[in-house]
């Protein structure tokens, strides 16, 4: 909970600072965040407090928002636009197909084959497939999610939770009708 903490708060403050911060001010800034992590309240740390309300965030979204990061204080490039579209087709077509099956849109329970013990092959294969046509950073989402799945480093025992969440969801439905709106 505290990594996704530190992440989330970092994300929501980095663009108001962009660009105006030395080195120093964001190692400060994330030890702050780091501490701010820790603090009691209500007999629960405040990541836990926080996340509690959000919800636990997927190692694609945790993945996701480290590459925003490290983008944003200039240690990689940027993604191109063409890779932002294919990855948030892609987090759209999962999270269509599993959400759609949890609220009963669809007889088949896609949510049930995150407990399949073959799952984990063919999401990897998935990954597999993602780096031959050289979509680095979704290959690295879906074969890291499969690795925190088998570890047991989730919270959820069910692979599509390590994958995607809501959130990563609705920000794939928000930047393609964000990119559709612009293109016009």
């Amino acid at each position: 909970s505290h990594l996704s903490f530190v992440l989330l708060i970092a994300g929501v403050f980095c663009p108001l600072f962009r660009g105006r911060c030395s080195v120093v001010t964001q190692t400060v800034g994330g030890f702050a965040i780091v501490g701010l992590s820790v603090f009691p309240l209500q007999h629960v740390d405040l990541s836990g407090l926080v996340l509690g309300h959000v919800g636990v965030l997927s190692v694609s979204t945790i993945i996701l928002l480290m590459q925003y990061l490290s983008c944003q204080s200039g240690l990689t490039n940027r993604r191109s636009e063409a890779e932002n579209l294919i990855l948030n087709v892609v987090w759209l077509l999962i999270g269509g197909v599993m959400y759609a099956s949890t609220f009963g849109f669809f007889e088949v329970d896609t949510y049930a084959l995150g407990y399949q013990p073959r799952m984990p092959w063919v999401v990897l294969a998935a990954s597999g497939l993602a780096a031959l046509a050289r979509h680095w950073l979704l290959a690295v989402c879906l074969a890291t999610a499969v690795l925190a799945h088998q570890w047991r480093l989730c919270e959820s025992p069910n692979l599509w939770d390590c994958i995607i969440d809501p959130w990563l969801f609705f920000a794939a439905i928000f930047q393609l009708l964000w990119s559709a709106i612009h293109r016009k």
